[in-house]
């Protein structure tokens, strides 16, 4: 089992006549996580409120890690199909429709992303980054370089990505089409350069960078240019993560000792601790996501002695535990 883990987020219409129809507010955003409180790690789906557990896929094998799509009606997850390699598949927001969409997939698959769009998946395998179209069709090597090469972020459009790669020497960023084509590196080679995350109008990209001696958070234009340094600590600073308006930006920082998530504003200033639970691990892996209001935050924590999901608001108060289970819950994402 080791192994699976290792391999491991209202509208008015016009009508005729300029009269306004009413329209019924938007369902609240639920939660699915990956568990393994029934023997093999499983998914399940829990309301925002924790309330309401629906295993959507059974424990006969390990599955998780999931990635949901608004836009094709679906998740992406991984599963162990009993071959001592993982595949992608898909199915809808209840459980039902499951299909294996990499049916003979490259050794060592990443966990699956869809793409803003919901027209692509993407995902990586050994050194190399690889898309494939919401059918499972079509897969293709995009990076195909003999370095290491990562998979990051998609762009808020869905035409582009970002990637983290060795093979100019020194760890860099890149950004490329999802179509292919020649991968253009935003940073330069004299430092490190990983985590890159687009802001939600694609204008800036947040990234993280040793290049003065300790491992910060900046900021650069999308184009690689006019880099700012946000953060300044003695400890680890990374896995920044936009709030949906792009005003503010959460991270995790171990420099208070442990691993503790932040939020800060957009430009670096007050950044504040909101989870401030001392000796507890906190969302270690980035595992943490903005709510798509903006208004909460999802996180896995160690802090009742096993790991739980939790979600508070985005000012760090009324944490509260979803899974509350002796299991094993992680890899929490939103669904709406």
């Amino acid at each position: 089992m080791k192994w699976f883990l290792v391999a491991l987020v209202g509208t008015v219409g016009l009508l005729a006549g300029c009269q306004l129809r009413p329209v019924a507010p938007e369902r609240p955003a639920r939660v699915a996580f990956m568990s393994d409180r029934a023997g093999n790690f499983a998914i399940y789906l829990v309301e925002r409120d924790g309330s309401n557990p629906t295993a959507l896929t059974s424990d006969e094998m390990n599955s998780g890690l999931p990635n949901w799509s608004s836009e094709a009606g679906a998740f992406a997850y991984l599963t162990d199909q009993g071959t001592g390699s993982l595949a992608i598949s898909r199915m809808s927001e209840s459980g039902a429709n499951i299909t294996l969409m990499t049916a003979d997939p490259p050794a060592n698959t990443g966990p699956p992303i869809w793409s803003p769009t919901g027209k692509w998946v993407v995902f990586g395998s050994s050194a190399d980054i690889f898309v494939m179209d919401a059918a499972g069709e079509n897969i293709t090597n995009l990076t195909d370089d003999p370095a290491q090469d990562n998979f990051d972020a998609w762009s808020p459009d869905g035409q582009q990505l970002l990637f983290t790669s060795d093979r100019e020497g020194m760890l860099a960023i890149y950004v490329m089409d999802v179509e292919g084509g020649e991968a253009t590196r935003l940073t330069e080679l004299e430092s490190a350069n990983a985590q890159p995350n687009w802001s939600p109008d694609g204008s800036k990209i947040a990234f993280i960078s040793n290049r003065d001696d300790s491992t910060e958070i900046y900021v650069m234009d999308a184009n690689g240019e006019n880099p700012i340094p946000l953060t300044d600590s003695e400890g680890f600073d990374g896995y920044p993560h936009w709030s949906p308006d792009g005003t503010k930006i959460a991270f995790l920082s171990s420099r208070d000792g442990d691993a503790e998530i932040y939020v800060m504003n957009a430009d670096g200033s007050e950044q504040i601790n909101v989870t401030n639970s001392p000796a507890s691990q906190e969302s270690v892996q980035g595992d943490f996501s903005w709510s798509p209001d903006g208004q909460q935050i999802l996180f896995h924590t160690d802090r009742d002695g096993n790991v739980e999901v939790y979600v508070m608001e985005a000012d760090g108060s009324n944490p509260t535990n979803l899974t509350n289970d002796p299991g094993t819950d992680f890899a929490s994402v939103w669904m709406k």
